[in-house]
């Protein structure tokens, strides 16, 4: 049987490799975006003013 010590460190671990992971993943997904708005021709200023919040959209 493990102790707590033994848990609360494997707890640490366990929580430093969810943030590393995270954060592979965001920089992983802001590639994909800049590849996708590369290929498709967007810029910033549309993504912003598509994305913007609080943004009412026409209908």
């Amino acid at each position: 049987m493990a102790t707590i010590e033994e848990l609360e460190q494997q707890k640490a671990e366990i929580e430093k490799q969810i943030k590393e992971a995270s954060k592979n993943q965001k920089q992983e997904d802001l590639k994909l975006v800049k590849r996708l708005c590369k290929r498709h021709g967007f810029t910033y200023n549309a993504l912003k003013n598509y994305l913007s919040e609080g943004r009412k959209r026409s209908t």
